[in-house]
């Protein structure tokens, strides 16, 4: 009898359990899911259990099929707990060294034997003892049962021996728990084998689990904290990229203020003419910097040339820093940098991509004889897209001004001498060029004579998203884009809107918002700026060529226009809202 009421009361703390569980907001991750089935596994076991015993108390003969076939039901929960058990156990532990796609694979296949085991406990027979009035089953059934129950204990164990440094962690107390409990009832069943305690001590884990690293709340902050760190090791990446590019514009800046002051004093038509030639090639990579890595309008997905080919930038750069540092000398400082910023999955020739950054390492180290080289990989990250900023800078011989401007100027596609020397390997400066074009991108150069070369290559590449943002299914508030050109307006507006509630994202280009669109970010409302790099009538024709965006977008208009306003809501927008009164007008808009 006292084995019934242990199992009933587990019944109780696990609908307990369901109730306060199920109902919260929960991370949507692997190990959440399995948690969620290992509660419904012990529900199930309790309540199969209870029902088992009701059939004893009611006469059913152990020999009916009622009775075997609830002790099969009993069964399969009990393989069904220890395997989804494991599962998380191995999922807590590999989860910060594995993809959640190599997971996801080892819990397909690991499934499959699962359901291969079931069918055969199933399938097999069990004997009923009678021992001091309990019907205890016995047979292939049970020794099955068994056998899996101990491999995955085991496997368990196992794990936490690799696992040793990490014993204090709070994620191992459920494994701690199992391995006493299992032990414990080991050892009261063999001295009163009609104690049965497995559900009881199931029950204990799975709330024990709940309290220590599967309450939702708990979840939600380490996501948050997770989310935050995130956050704040992105700003300090952009902040240390911001700083680094201004002190590159100020540079060529005041290096053109200087030459053009000395040109002025200059009477000397020579040197006059030498100092227009520098100007001329500082200006080059100034208006490099300015328009084709720090203009973000640019970077647009229509622009970027997608390879089908996945890879892994990271592991690219280093497979290329071991292959160079063989071939540098002992007396030149080798140094690579990659940002932490870098996405871990790209679209794009990662073939070409290696060729070109091998090939002007290749040219440092040939005109490099003592100093440094350098490779730095920065990148700016725009949705689903990444901006690839390469740069190789060398203390070698250098380059005059006039091949610069000279190689400046190629405007050519590869040729036949050019594929040759891919075959080959042996790619020149030109042909480093020839190539970025066609990939898509930007080269420049920036050389003096015996005081070293830099190259800058900037190419857009397509981000691999493996997964949705974990919490963006916590969030039930509208999302609203506001895009205008005018900072003072944008930030009044948010102001306002933010402080109805609404979750507020701002844009200053409308090529942004329609790559956004695209991209299939969800937006409960457009707000565009009539005045903006493109109209909003024409920024709308083009959101509206796909037929499945039904996004209301309300223009923004300034007062001198406020006489046609009509004329823009028979042009298709939702509405409209006027600058000169932001306050009334977003009242009467989403009221």
């Amino acid at each position: 009898m006292e084995s019934f009421y242990f199992t009933v009361f587990g019944l109780v703390f696990c609908i307990l359990l369901m109730i306060i569980y199920f109902p919260k907001k929960k991370v949507n991750s692997l190990e959440n899911k399995i948690y969620s089935i290992i509660i419904g596994v012990t529900f199930l076991s309790c309540a199969i259990e209870v029902y088992s015993f009701f059939l004893v108390n009611t006469g059913c003969s152990p020999d009916s099929f009622k009775y075997l076939l609830s002790l099969k039901l009993l069964f399969s929960c009990f393989l069904a707990w220890v395997y989804f058990f494991t599962i998380y156990i191995l999922i807590v532990t590999l989860n910060n060294s594995t993809t959640e796609e190599k997971m996801n694979k080892l819990t397909k296949k690991s499934l499959t034997l699962f359901v291969v085991i079931l069918a055969i406990i199933l399938l097999l027979p069990i004997n009923i003892n009678n021992v001091g009035g309990m019907f205890l089953p016995s047979g292939p059934s049970v020794s099955v049962l068994y056998a899996c129950a101990a491999l995955c204990i085991i496997l368990m164990i196992s794990i936490f021996i690799k696992n040793i440094k990490n014993f204090k962690s709070k994620k191992y107390v459920p494994l701690y728990l199992l391995i006493f409990m299992f032990g414990v009832v080991v050892a009261v069943q063999n001295i009163f084998p009609t104690l049965l305690l497995i559900n009881a001590a199931f029950v204990f884990i799975t709330v024990v689990m709940y309290f220590t690293i599967e309450n939702p709340d708990v979840k939600m902050i380490e996501e948050l904290n997770k989310n935050r760190l995130l956050v704040n090791q992105t700003m300090e990446e952009k902040s240390n990229f911001l700083f680094l590019t201004s002190n590159q514009i100020k540079s060529p800046i005041n290096s053109i203020l200087e030459l053009s002051n000395k040109s002025l004093e200059e009477n000397d038509q020579t040197k006059i003419q030498e100092n227009l030639v520098q100007i001329n090639n500082l200006s080059h990579s100034l208006a490099f910097l300015v328009e084709n890595v720090m203009d973000m309008s640019t970077l647009s997905i229509q622009n970027i040339k997608v390879v089908n080919s996945k890879y892994n930038l990271k592991n690219l750069i280093t497979k290329i820093k071991l292959v160079k540092e063989k071939e540098v000398k002992e007396n030149i400082d080798f140094r690579v940098n990659i940002s932490e910023n870098v996405p871990e999955y790209l679209h794009g020739d990662s073939k070409l991509l290696e060729q070109v950054i091998m090939s002007t390492l290749d040219n440092a180290i040939k005109y490099t004889k003592e100093g440094f080289i350098e490779l730095n990989i920065n990148t700016i990250v725009k949705y689903d897209m990444c901006r690839l900023m390469i740069t190789v800078e060398d203390s070698g011989q250098g380059i005059s001004i006039d091949k610069v401007n000279d190689l400046l100027m190629i405007d050519e596609e590869l040729d036949e001498s050019d594929l040759k020397r891919l075959e080959t390997k042996n790619v020149n400066i030109n042909t480093i060029k020839k190539i970025v074009s066609k990939m898509g991108g930007y080269f420049t150069i920036k050389s003096e004579e015996n005081h070293g070369t830099e190259i800058k290559i900037v190419i857009d590449q397509k981000i691999v998203t493996t997964k949705k943002n974990e919490l963006d299914n916590y969030s039930k508030t509208e999302n609203i884009l506001v895009a205008s050109n005018d900072t003072e307006y944008l930030k009044s507006i948010t102001k306002l809107l933010e402080k109805k509630g609404y979750h507020v994202e701002n844009s200053i280009y409308a090529n942004d918002v329609i790559d956004r669109v695209r991209l299939k970010e969800s937006f409960n409302y457009i707000i565009l700026d009539d005045m903006l790099d493109i109209r909003a009538i024409e920024v709308l024709k083009t959101l509206k060529k796909d037929n499945k965006f039904k996004t209301p977008v309300i223009v923004m208009l300034d007062k001198d226009v406020e006489f046609i306003k009509d004329h823009f809501v028979e042009d298709g927008f939702s509405d409209y809202l006027l600058k000169e009164n932001l306050g009334e007008e977003i009242n009467r808009i989403f009221k």
